[in-house]
C-alpha cells in the first residue's frame, strides 16, 4: 500500500510540475500613442522586453488554458525633443491556447489586467503615476518538446488619472515570444 501511494504521488507530481511554464518576449515594431482631449500624438517606441512565468490547464485534447503573472518593461517613446514617456507594466493574463493535434502549430488569445506605471518627462520636468491597464493579443506559434517559440501582436491601453489626468496611453505593436514548458 505504502508503494502504491508513493507511485501515485510521484506520478501526480510530475503531471502538474508539467503544467508550469516561463519565458520572455520582445516587443518590436512598438507605436504609443498619447491622447490629451482634443491633442493625439504618436510615435515608434524603444524595443520592449518582458517576462512571464504560468500554469496550464487542459481543457480539452485542443485547447488549454494558461494563468499567467507578466512583467513588461515597454521602452521609452520620444515625442521630439521636449516630450518623453517611459512605462512598466505587471499584468495578470488569461491565455487560451488551441492545438491541433498531430501538428505542432498554435494559436493563443492574451487578454489581461493589471498596472501600468509611467513617466511623463516634459521640458526636463518629469512625473509618475501608475493605473489599471488592460491588454489583449493573439499569437500564432511552433512548439518544439519543451520550447514554444511565437510571434502575436499585443495592445495595451491605460487612461490616467491623478497627476496624469485626462492622458491615455496606448501602445500596439509585434511580440516574438519563447516559453519553456517545465
Amino acid at each position: 500500500m505504502k508503494k502504491l501511494c508513493l507511485a501515485l504521488l510521484l506520478f501526480s507530481t510530475q503531471s502538474v510540475a508539467n503544467n508550469f511554464y516561463g519565458g520572455a518576449n520582445l516587443a518590436v515594431f512598438n507605436e504609443t500613442e498619447l491622447d490629451v482631449s482634443v491633442l493625439s500624438v504618436d510615435e515608434k517606441s524603444d524595443l520592449g522586453v518582458g517576462g512571464f512565468v504560468g500554469y496550464s490547464l487542459s481543457l480539452s485534447p485542443h485547447l488549454k488554458l494558461g494563468f499567467e503573472v507578466e512583467y513588461q518593461r515597454l521602452g521609452k517613446t520620444d515625442f521630439g525633443s521636449v516630450l518623453a514617456v517611459e512605462s512598466d507594466a505587471y499584468y495578470f493574463n488569461l491565455r487560451p491556447k488551441w492545438v491541433e493535434e498531430g501538428n505542432n502549430l498554435y494559436s493563443a488569445l492574451i487578454l489581461g489586467i493589471g498596472s501600468m506605471e509611467s513617466e511623463l518627462s516634459l521640458f526636463g520636468m518629469s512625473a509618475k503615476d501608475s493605473e489599471i491597464a488592460y491588454q489583449a493579443g493573439v499569437e500564432v506559434g511552433y512548439m518544439f518538446d519543451d520550447l514554444d517559440v511565437g510571434i502575436g501582436y499585443r495592445y495595451q491601453s491605460v487612461d490616467f488619472g491623478g497627476d496624469f489626468s485626462g492622458l491615455d496611453i496606448t501602445n500596439q505593436g509585434v511580440v516574438l515570444t519563447a516559453r519553456y514548458n517545465f
